[in-house]
């Protein structure tokens, strides 16, 4: 389970920002520069599911095909320990578009 505290690639996690059916948000901080990011990381009953993986992958893949002021940027794609794959992109801060 990953928690505060956990390593995540090169990241610490620092707290939970949020859940959904597929995976979670963290923020992180490269333990080696001090970038914040927020790393997505898809839910381990979805890790071997190669379907679930394809499409995680191609979100990343995505991403950074297309530059807009509108999407964040990927920093790295990876898996956990337990084989669950994760996305480290750009952290904002603000609200969320739920709190408009």
């Amino acid at each position: 389970m990953i928690d505060a505290g956990s390593k995540i690639g090169n990241y610490k996690v620092t707290r939970l920002l949020g859940e959904g059916g597929m995976g979670r948000v963290f923020e992180g901080i490269h333990e080696q520069i001090g970038r914040r990011a927020a790393i997505k990381v898809l839910h381990a009953q979805f890790a071997h599911n190669s379907e679930a993986y394809t499409r995680f992958l191609n979100e990343a893949r995505a991403v950074n095909i297309i530059q807009h002021p509108g999407l964040v940027n990927v920093f790295e794609f990876g898996q956990t320990e337990d084989g669950s794959p994760y996305i480290v992109m750009e952290f904002l801060e603000g609200e969320t578009l739920a709190d408009r």
